[in-house]
């Protein structure tokens, strides 16, 4: 590591006027040889000192202290020598930022990056005391880490294209075995974690949904109505998944002991924060290699953001979703700081011997909605999540005190999909307007990754400044508030319009609110006459379900009824055969309808082809319903757990598999 941060210096100093060495200075170039020893000992000596005395501070402005005193370490390491110049502090943070960068390079090359982790050893050494204990006994642990949206196609075709190497390698020893899984129907995140975590998915809709009883409408974008399906979920499912771990960047906790970046346990009434949450936190700003790798990632997905956005414009081939410079923010801190913050933190885990470990990264999702699933920008987000793997892949090898089985996964796909309003000239609210004579005014839906950001960003707002960096902290808290919802608006928990449209991908529910209740089939055609028929026979509407006056689901389509409760079909075409297997989607379609909250009419976007379905929101990639990849999800599961079909078969069949394997292994020997 000394060697490559020679290196790294001389490389820096050729690149980088202000930045130099005096070669005129007799034996100059032992100044080079000592200089990153001697910041390696300021940096030990004083930089945990000045990060813990601002460290409120740090939470707030993501950090930004630290760097800062980064750059003066170095500007002071220059100082003790006559034979090396900094002009100014300017180049001393520029050259620091060159210096990670070439340092970064050569480390994970060579892969060298943790075979020395003299910080990281100290720092995990004081993970180990303020964070979680492992039983008394575990010998075995299990580690979960998700993808976010990644379908088994989309996985095999980034294989073929090399960007997944270090999967490809695992898959290639036969210690692991690639599956296909079933993630059912509502294909998002919160619903498929519901059965992943707790083995319920009871009365989850969708993203978004009307609350009858409350009369507002609930998404899965706020913290309070997530808890709302959590707490469902646990009522009435098994033993929590993670019980006795961690779950970071998540939307739900899975009944985790620890919850980092998990949006349904920021300002959770029930639960304050534990130290170890608090000791984690302060243990990322503490570690100068991973946080400089931190800031300058999400600087580099910034402007490859941009590059991109620009690109799409100019390109009249490629199809696109409207982006922006706030976009652009977003999916930076989504793709790379959430991706080295959960990083750093499973690392740390890892290290204590945590009995269960879930982990999720939300970068490929949130690229492929408005870039497109298969799309070349999405695809290279999985590279460097993979990189990361490897790391991960090395630790477990080296440096866990306990044996874990890895398991790998997606909580659901993206089909490729092109927008309800584009292809009719007419958003789904302005045909649910017309066929009903009512005026359903669209709401505004904030970008779904915004979710992971608020969570992040509550997570660092728990302790506020004193004293002179309470100016700061009020203007980092405002800029980052107004990327999070610039208009200072929410389009959640408002009261519902008189007809009620809660759009999620290619999914939506309609609700009639005239009559305070769930409402039948008959009753929907007697009080708002041709709206079913009307949406029906769209050619952007695959198919609507609704109750009968017997409380049976029927599916209803432009040439024929399907009874889902006895298979009965009425007319010449089978509404759900542009689908595949009736059979399974009569199962599931009909869970979804016997929900309290699900709408008076369920709607689902048309197959356009074989993988391509239509959204009714603008995304380039879509998922939520019915169609495509977006239901074949990806698991990675050790050979020796003997995986049968049915394991694979739901969300509910998968937590079972998971949970018996996790029960048995993490049983003292």
């Amino acid at each position: 590591m000394w060697a490559v941060t020679v290196v790294s210096l001389l490389l820096a100093t050729i690149l980088l006027p202000g930045f130099h060495f005096d070669t005129t200075v007799p034996h100059w170039w032992t100044v080079a040889l000592t200089l990153p020893l001697e910041f390696a000992l300021l940096i030990t000596l004083l930089r945990p000192l000045l990060v813990l005395a601002t460290l409120p501070l740090n939470s707030i402005t993501l950090g930004l202290p630290t760097l800062f005193f980064n750059g003066i370490l170095l500007y002071l390491a220059a100082l003790m020598h006559r034979a090396f110049h900094i002009d100014n502090l300017l180049y001393a943070f520029v050259g620091l930022a060159l210096l990670t960068i070439i340092n970064n390079t050569f480390s994970g090359w060579l892969g060298i990056d943790e075979v020395y982790p003299f910080f990281q050893t100290i720092l995990r050494r004081l993970g180990r005391r303020y964070g979680m204990k492992p039983a008394p006994g575990v010998e075995r642990g299990l580690l979960i880490m998700q993808i976010d949206g990644l379908s088994w196609r989309s996985l095999m075709r980034a294989r073929r294209r090399g960007r997944m190497p270090t999967m490809s390698a695992l898959l290639g020893l036969d210690t692991h075995w690639l599956y296909r899984w079933h993630a059912g129907v509502p294909s998002n995140t919160p619903v498929v974690q519901s059965g992943l975590f707790y083995g319920s998915r009871i009365n989850a809709p969708g993203y978004r949904w009307y609350d009858r009883e409350h009369k507002i409408v609930r998404s899965a974008g706020n913290p309070a109505d997530l808890r709302i399906c959590e707490r469902n979920a646990a009522e009435h499912g098994g033993e929590p998944l993670l019980a006795g771990g961690s779950c970071i960047n998540s939307l739900l906790g899975g009944g985790a002991d620890k919850r980092l970046m998990t949006l349904s346990a920021v300002r959770d009434p029930d639960q304050a924060r534990t130290g170890g949450e608090q000791a984690d936190f302060s243990l990322f700003w503490l570690s100068p290699h991973t946080y400089s790798t931190a800031v300058l990632a999400t600087a580099w997905d910034f402007i490859a953001a941009l590059v991109w956005q620009t690109w799409s414009r100019f390109s009249r081939s490629r199809r696109h979703a409207p982006r922006g410079f706030r976009h652009a923010a977003t999916r930076a801190i989504a793709t790379a700081l959430l991706r080295e913050t959960s990083a750093f933190w499973i690392e740390q885990d890892i290290a204590r011997g945590v009995p269960v470990i879930y982990s999720n990264f939300v970068g490929y999702d949130e690229v492929a909605h408005s870039a497109g699933p298969d799309s070349n920008e999405a695809l290279g987000v999985l590279t460097a999540y993979d990189r990361k793997l490897q790391r991960i892949r090395r630790l477990l090898k080296r440096g866990a005190p306990i044996a874990y089985d890895v398991v790998l996964l997606s909580d659901h796909g993206q089909s490729s999909s092109l927008p309800f309003h584009r292809l009719y000239g007419i958003s789904l609210e302005d045909l649910v307007g017309e066929l009903a004579r009512r005026r359903v005014p669209p709401r505004r839906r904030p970008l779904d990754e915004l979710a992971y950001v608020a969570a992040l960003l509550e997570e660092m707002k728990e302790a506020p400044p004193a004293g002179g960096g309470r100016w700061l902290a009020m203007r980092g808290q405002l800029t980052l508030e107004r990327l999070r919802n610039p208009s200072r608006e929410s389009a959640d928990g408002e009261p519902a319009q008189e007809v009620e449209v809660c759009v999620s991908g290619c999914l939506a529910h309609l609700y009639c609110k005239e009559a305070g209740r769930r409402l039948r089939l008959e009753e929907i055609r007697s009080l708002v006459p041709g709206l079913v028929e009307g949406l029906a026979s769209h050619p952007g509407i695959g198919f609507v379900v609704a109750l009968d006056e017997n409380d049976r689901p029927l599916c209803i389509g432009g040439g024929g009824v399907r009874n889902l409760a006895t298979g009965e079909l009425v007319g010449e075409r089978d509404p759900l055969a542009p689908f595949g297997d009736p059979q399974r989607w009569s199962v599931e379609l009909t869970r979804l309808a016997e929900g309290a909250d699900s709408g008076d009419l369920i709607i689902n976007g048309s197959m356009l082809s074989r993988r391509r379905v239509v959204s009714f929101e603008d995304q380039i990639g879509t998922h939520g319903g019915m169609g495509g990849p977006q239901n074949e999800a990806f698991v990675v599961l050790p050979t020796s757990w003997n995986t049968d079909r049915r394991d694979l078969r739901s969300p509910e069949a998968l937590h079972a598999h998971l949970a018996a394997r996790g029960n048995r292994d993490a049983n003292p020997r």
